[in-house]
């Protein structure tokens, strides 16, 4: 509730000049003058800034007869003070205004032009009145005055040393000097008046019990009206309570109650809006009582005790206890040092102890923060803290005042402020504002990725996969982006300058506007247009004071005030879209002062100070205006002491009792409950349906300790809705929630329908869970609290320095509730309203991890429990999780997180690992089963893990999930091979499911049969004997026995205990293993043609392709229908079929394909991927391996709309692609328009493997790849290296290969690669004309020469040539012209057939080209010279 911001500061309040130590602090009734009492003097502060007005120096013979200041007090209405001697005296001043009205400040700029101030932020536009202050008179009775207080507005009530209270006037104080008598009101002895002890809350009072002492008097005292007495501490440390029946606080109405169980009591502090005492203990703790209604005595609520960051004893007692103004916070600090902040019912919401001081502070000896005094300033937002002095210090060398800043949540000062899903934080003068959809708002529209849950995935489509996409109005309180920046808001200057501090704040619910509320006035904020809106005419904004609170409603801001122009009570409106001005706002008129306002739909519901509770109807007439009126009003004092006391109140149309959809009355839209917070006490107010007005005589206590609620009204499709929560600090959260009723449907012949309850079945029930943060907004859809915590940061260490206490920071945090929620219905064994519940949250994302949380607490706390556990929770909770898809995830996640001794017990109800291990195969959980692998390495042999990670990997090859199949196959190479057959030695067994095994108890007890025999008698001789077996064999029989049967690896040394023989080959053989499966898996894919999974595996798992492809070159790699495989891999690619049926037109067809797809094709022969890998942009990655062909390859990707005609190696021609096209009539533009037919990243992959393929002289493969690729150089290298090999049977195997695809194209006239198959026909001839050469020159059959040739030879002389071999297949030029087109025997001599052959392709390609060609020649044959010559520069390559 409350946070502390930045450093603690060091405020000097001392005379000017001087450095003197404060003794005590003390603000007037409205926080705004700050009191300091000195040694010598006592001196008025300003607040808001801090500046001194006046001060009062006591003369020498005032502090020699009374002593230095020890209390002072102020008089409510801030004209007077009462200041406290240690002597026991009480000095009396008096603080005079001016009557001008005139400020203490006179801001006149020099006249120098650069001193002058240009901005008005520079000046100090607060009134600082001008004050003067001096001694009336002083009071000194017989007895010294041992404690003060101030009991109204005009009387004092005074503590004397001989244990008697006197109630006194202000007036009657002046009366009083020059030793005169004091005339007291009333004079009570409390040795009189009859003190009782409460043992139990039941019991009947005993009176006197003990006696009051005759040495005790009253040390410490403090007032409440509203619990109509005093708490005080005696001299002797004990507490009592002392109550009065009324203010005449006369012996014969006055009687007392000792606080049960303080004995050491040190100090007291009271809160008055709950009616809470609080008594601070010698030993360190506090404990905090309320005031019981029944019998007027005390009940205890809540002990506070610090127990984190702290050694039993070290903090000392309690010093000082001091509560917020508005009474939501305790401070508490210590003699030894250290400060924690409390909420009102005992939740931590602060400690200094677990702060960051630096390694050079030792907080037990010297903690900075050792504090004598606190008191809160203005609206709470500071908290002064005078320091103590070390004793050795003769004189203070720095000011002993810290100051330390607070923001505040809205809901302290607002609690209608509960609806909002906003996290909002008010400081003095700015605002911190936390949304939890802000990201989500901006990046609406976007698809996020979050986890599927189970079954809930499965309802989605299947376009949606796994994504979700975020709506375009994201709902306001969703949390699925964590968002932990706070937005700050500095308040315009024009308006804090004199409105200084925010008392109110308040955001819509949409989070768009921001409305505060200062001393006077209002102001709004527009979170869209990041603007501040004020009061045009600043008159009209100091006319009004905003009390009671402050909402927003459709775009309406609504608040109750206090009009000082008309001297009235009113409720206002004023629209956010208009500017701020009385003439567009809506006034209507109350009786009495408000205290609280909420809303509800279009309800709004209004206390005042008179005890009236009115409910109003609201109607929005325009964006600019609204009607309200009053439906009824409503009495409320009956079920309060005071209106005051009410905390906060609103109206619902939640009920006691559970309706059915169906069954509920025509106007249940409109509200037919109040609830209100009377003093932590959760009340009820219904009406029943033939009242028009709810009877505060039917009031229900729901629940007692509350300091906030929230109500899940609002909400239509979670199951939670219709709850109440209630937070109750140490008590932690509460909700009342409806327990839904199993079988809602209606049944044929069943006049009610399943909706008809038993009468005496519970409709509500009571959860309570506790929490780890302070809840300050709960988000229901989401199942999560949001809240904030306090860290710090350390800057210097330097003791010296102004930064060397901490620096306070704020930290959004969160937490799940729905597992809290869940196992306290599972516990009462309503799992039908837990099903439900959890069915509405399984869309979240965190959903499995809220079971996780679920599954974790009760298994952590049965399982270490000492006590036996009749009714174990576990299997329930167990059989809850398994009605949804997440429960094998949940098993095994939670399992891991905990310690493995938890494991048995565990396992021993959920089921067996490896049973588990099945079901996730069986579900295809292969992520979920991999992560069992982690419980079966613990729990059973290494060998059983070994093989089910090998069944898990061989199902994760099939299913493709290759970082799966990565991690499994490091988990295999990770298990100890010489563990493979021993037993598991941290299998703990837990002590529920076998007893615990004796380790010591066991070397205690004799174990010689006789004992036994002695206790037991002769049955234990028997056992004894069977127990024991020996054996009748020889020792050599004995020994080669044992060495039969133990593992060969295990040998025993000669001091008896096992050796382990580590053998090498062990670890071979496990890689071995996983070898085989990753090749028979590898041979797989590429019998299905699925050359993608075949990349991703060989790039996943490091599996060496290139070398296994070469083994499997003669076997998997080969083709026996490439058409086929070219129709597979299109399909696994999702391109084109590359053979569509015919169409019926197939003319045009045939015309329409050889204009579009021969151009197409034509356009991709000048492309190569063999070393380049082409890119998106056209450009190339080159391997630094392959640099010495980079020349060559950049004129190959020369651009190919040029004619270019070039000569390289003396007469070699390179293939000139505009001859090419105007031999087929190809018109240029379609070469200019097409365009690469793969994308990028897929035509990168496909040369990569085609790459690959060609390293390992997978022919087959690579020319398939190459036909995808349309890359008529890698077929040309393909076919040179065919041919290099001297292969016949490969060559006619390319030879079939080419044709085969050619007929498939030809033959589907719609076919993609129409116009590329076209430009391979020079390649099918100059395969003919080869094989045909071979088969003349052989002396022997085509088989005796395809078998004689060594295929060692063809691999090792294969695609890839030599460098060194591509300068000796350069043709000499005179013989390429005197052979002409002709091919001899003689030319094909072994010794010369390398040069013959290579001289021959030359031969045609220049007969072509020289004769021009002739009218019997093909389009074949015409083609051959560009062809050959493209060749030829694949060969250079190589």
């Amino acid at each position: 509730m409350y946070f502390p911001v930045g450093w603690p500061k060091r405020v000097s309040l001392g005379l000017p000049g001087e450095r003197s130590s404060i003794r005590h602090l003390s603000c007037d009734a409205v926080k705004i003058l700050v009191a300091a009492v000195g040694d010598s003097f006592l001196g008025i502060w300003y607040a808001s800034p801090l500046i001194p007005i006046a001060y009062f120096q006591r003369s020498e013979r005032s502090l020699r007869e009374y002593g230095p200041g020890q209390v002072v007090v102020w008089k409510p209405d801030s004209r007077q003070l009462a200041l406290l001697t240690e002597a026991g005296a009480l000095l009396l001043y008096q603080l005079d205004f001016d009557a001008n009205g005139s400020s203490i400040l006179m801001q006149v700029d020099p006249p120098t032009a650069s001193l002058r101030r240009d901005s008005a932020e520079l000046f100090i536009k607060e009134n600082i009145p001008r004050l003067s202050l001096r001694e009336l008179c002083t009071i000194s009775l017989g007895p010294p005055i041992t404690a003060v207080c101030c009991i109204s507005l005009s009387e004092l009530l005074l503590a004397t040393g001989s244990c008697e209270l006197l109630r006194v006037q202000w007036a009657q104080l002046e009366q009083a000097e020059g030793g005169k008598e004091l005339s007291a009101l009333a004079a009570i002895t409390l040795r009189d008046i009859p003190f009782y002890v409460q043992q139990q809350p039941h019991q009947t009072s005993a009176r006197n019990v003990p006696p009051l002492g005759r040495e005790a008097f009253v040390a410490s005292l403090e007032y409440s009206p509203f619990i109509g007495g005093c708490a005080a501490v005696f001299s002797d440390r004990r507490a009592a309570f002392l109550v009065a029946n009324h203010l005449l606080f006369d012996k014969d109405h006055m009687h007392g109650f000792w606080v049960p169980d303080v004995e050491d009591a040190s100090v007291c502090s009271v809160n008055h809006k709950f009616r809470l005492l609080a008594y601070g203990q010698e030993s360190s703790a506090v404990h905090v009582y309320a005031i019981d209604d029944a019998t007027g005595g005390l009940e205890f609520s809540h002990r506070l005790m610090l127990t984190e960051n702290v050694l039993p004893g070290s903090l000392g007692a309690v010093n000082e206890l001091k509560w917020s103004p508005d009474g939501c916070v305790l401070a508490v600090s210590w003699s030894n040092g250290g400060l924690s902040l409390w909420s009102t019912f005992g939740a931590l919401l602060m400690s200094t102890l677990s702060w960051d001081f630096g390694l050079n502070v030792d907080l037990l000896r010297h903690n900075p923060l050792k504090l004598r005094r606190l008191e809160w300033s203005t609206e709470g937002y500071q908290l002064f803290m005078l320091t103590q002095q070390p004793p050795e210090a003769q004189q203070a060398p720095e000011s002993n005042v810290l100051q330390l800043q607070f923001v505040k949540s809205a809901l302290s000062m607002n609690p209608c402020m509960t609806a909002n899903p906003h996290i909002l934080l008010q400081g003095d003068d700015c605002l911190y504002l936390n949304q939890g959809n802000n990201l989500e708002r901006t990046y609406a529209g976007s698809q996020a990725t979050f986890p599927a849950s189970g079954a809930g995935a499965g309802d989605q489509s299947a376009d949606d996969g796994d994504c979700l996409e975020l709506k375009q109005s994201p709902h306001t309180g969703s949390v699925l982006t964590e968002s932990k920046y706070w937005t700050v808001l500095q308040l315009p200057l024009n308006y804090a300058s004199t409105n200084w501090p925010i008392r109110y704040a308040a955001i819509d619910a949409d989070g768009l506007h921001l409305a505060v509320a200062g001393r006077t006035g209002l102001a709004h904020y527009s979170l869209v247009s990041r603007r501040w809106k004020l009061f045009g005419n600043e008159s009209q904004e100091k006319d009004f004071v905003v009390s009671g609170g402050l909402l927003w409603w459709q775009g309406f801001v609504v608040m109750g005030c206090y009009s000082l122009l008309d001297r009235t009570d009113e409720l206002r409106c004023y629209p956010a879209e208009c500017k701020l001005d009385n003439q567009f706002g809506h006034k209507l008129q109350v009786r009495a002062p408000v205290i609280s306002l909420n809303s509800f739909r279009h309800q709004l519901i209004v206390l005042t100070a008179d005890g009236i509770v009115s409910l109003f109807n609201m109607t929005k007439k325009s964006a600019y205006a609204l009607d309200i009126d009053c439906a009824y009003e409503l009495d409320v004092k009956s079920i309060c002491i005071h209106p005051a006391c009410i905390v906060s109140l609103t109206v619902t149309n939640l009920r006691n009792e559970f309706k059915p959809q169906g069954q509920l009355p025509a106007g249940a839209e409109q509200a037919e409950t109040i609830i209100v917070n009377v003093c932590g006490r959760i009340l009820m107010i219904q009406r029943d349906s033939g009242e028009q007005v709810p009877n505060t005589l039917l009031a229900t206590c729901l629940a007692s300790c509350v300091e906030v609620f929230w109500l899940s009204h609002a909400l239509e499709r979670c199951a939670m809705r219709d709850c109440l929560w209630l937070y109750s600090g140490a008590h932690g959260m509460r909700v009342w929630l409806p327990i839904l009723p199993p079988g809602r449907e209606p049944r044929e012949g069943d006049q009610g329908g399943a909706q008809r309850l038993h009468s005496f079945m519970s409709k509500r029930i009571m959860l309570g869970f506790p929490l780890k943060l302070y809840p300050l907004v709960v988000l229901f859809d989401n199942v999560i609290v949001l809240g904030v915590e306090n860290e710090s940061t350390l800057y210097a260490n330097d003791n010296d320095s102004h930064f060397s206490l901490p620096f306070s920071v704020m930290e959004r945090k969160s937490q799940i509730y729905l597992h809290k929620v869940l196992r306290q219905l599972i516990k009462r064994n309503l799992g039908y309203s837990a099903w439900e519940i959890a069915q509405s949250c399984r869309s979240l994302p965190y959903f499995p991890h809220a079971l996780e949380l679920l599954l974790h607490e009760v298994l952590e706390e049965e399982a270490t429990s000492k006590q036996p556990i009749p009714d174990a929770q576990l299997p329930s909770v167990l059989d809850f999780i398994r009605e949804f898809p997440v429960y094998l995830e949940t098993i095994v996640q939670c399992a891991r997180k905990t310690e493995i001794a938890l494991w048995p017990y565990l396992f021993s109800m959920a089921g067996k690992p490896k049973e588990l291990f099945q079901l996730c195969l069986q579900s295809e959980q292969l992520d979920t089963a991999a992560s069992y692998l982690i419980i079966l390495q613990n729990l059973e042999p290494s060998v059983v893990s070994k093989q089910y990670a090998t069944m898990l990997l061989d199902i994760a090859l099939q299913q493709r999930k290759w970082e799966l199949a990565k991690d499994l196959i490091r988990f295999l190479k990770a298990i100890d091979p010489n563990e493979i057959d021993s037993p598991r030695s941290s299998m703990v067994v837990n002590v529920k499911i076998a007893p615990p095994p004796q380790v010591n108890t066991q070397q205690q007890v004799n174990q010689n049969a006789d004992a036994f025999n002695m206790v037991l008698g002769p049955i234990a001789r028997e056992r004894s004997f069977s127990t024991t077996v020996t054996s009748n064999l020889p020792k050599d029989k004995q020994a080669s026995a044992a060495g039969s049967a133990a593992a060969p690896a295990v040998e025993t040394s000669s001091s008896g205990a096992p050796t382990v023989v580590r053998r090498r080959s062990t670890k071979q053989r496990e890689i071995f293993c996983i070898d085989l499966i990753l090749q028979r898996h590898a041979r797989q894919l590429l019998q299905q043609h699925k050359l993608m999974d075949l990349g991703h595996m060989c790039a996943y798992l490091d599996f060496h392709l290139v070398t296994w492809l070469s083994q499997e070159a003669e076997r998997a790699a080969k083709l026996d229908d490439f058409a086929g495989a070219l129709q597979t891999l299109h399909e696994e690619l999702q391109l084109p079929a590359p053979f569509p049926p015919q169409a019926k037109d197939d003319f045009a067809q045939l015309r329409g394909s050889h204009h579009t797809v021969g151009g197409a094709g034509s356009s991709q022969t000048s492309e190569s991927g063999y070393f380049s890998l082409a890119t998106p942009n056209g450009a190339a990655t080159q391997s630094p391996q392959l640099q010495p062909s980079i020349k060559e390859e950049e004129e190959l990707q020369q651009p190919r709309s040029l004619p270019v005609l070039k000569t390289r190696s003396g007469s070699q021609l390179s293939f000139d692609n505009f001859r090419y096209r105007r031999l087929y009539s190809l018109p240029a533009s379609e070469d200019e328009a097409a365009t690469d037919p793969l994308p990028g990243k897929l035509s990168i992959k496909l040369r990569y493997l085609l790459q690959l393929f060609i390293e390992a002289n997978c022919t087959d493969y690579a020319l398939v790849l190459s036909i995808l690729l349309q890359d008529a150089a890698s077929i040309s290298r393909i076919v040179n290296g065919i041919i290099r090999s001297e292969s016949v049977l490969t060559c006619r195997r390319m030879e079939t290969a080419l044709k085969q695809l050619s007929q498939s194209t030809f033959e589907h006239s719609g076919s993609l690669y129409r116009g590329f198959v076209l430009t391979l026909q020079p390649h099918i001839y100059l395969l003919e004309q080869y094989i045909q050469s071979l088969g003349e020159a052989a002396s022997g059959p085509l088989r005796e020469v395809s078998t004689s040739s060594d295929p060692g030879a063809d691999s090792g002389t294969g695609i890839h040539g030599s460098e060194d071999e591509a300068d000796d297949f350069v043709p000499n030029r005179t013989a390429q012209q005197g052979n002409g087109n002709q091919w001899t025997v003689a030319d094909l001599r072994p010794s010369h057939q390398r040069l013959t052959r290579h001289a021959s392709l030359e031969s045609n390609g220049n007969a072509a080209a020289v004769g021009g060609g002739s009218a019997q020649a093909t389009p074949t044959q015409r083609q051959l010279p560009r062809q050959n010559s493209r060749e030829r520069e694949g060969c250079g390559i190589m």
